[in-house]
């Protein structure tokens, strides 16, 4: 059975996105990105998850900020990003990023 036949499914992938959408709002309000990439096995049904992420970000985020926010669909191809990426999360999840981001 297909993901687009599967109400219970679509209605999980989208409330998924909803919460993504929430952290992402703050994000977007902290940064005010450009562009919003992500990397995800979700990313074959973005077409359901993008609208509930972008749906949240345009409701919880400073307008000015949320217009310019576009969302991608990324995949790391080389291995080697990884680590810098995880690296990234943790400095974000501590407030390291943050610290050094209003230092300057």
């Amino acid at each position: 059975m297909s993901i687009e036949g599967n109400p219970l499914v679509t209605k999980i992938i989208y409330d998924v996105g909803e919460r993504i959408g929430s952290i992402m709002a703050i994000m977007v309000n902290i940064f005010n990105p450009e562009k919003i990439l992500i990397g995800s096995p979700l990313n074959s049904v973005k077409h359901i998850l993008y609208p509930a992420i972008q749906r949240q970000i345009a409701q919880r985020s400073l307008p000015d900020y949320s217009k310019q926010v576009d969302i991608v669909a990324t995949q790391f191809d080389n291995i080697g990003t990884l680590p810098a990426a995880a690296l990234i999360k943790q400095a974000l999840y501590n407030g390291e990023l943050l610290l050094e981001l209003m230092q300057g």
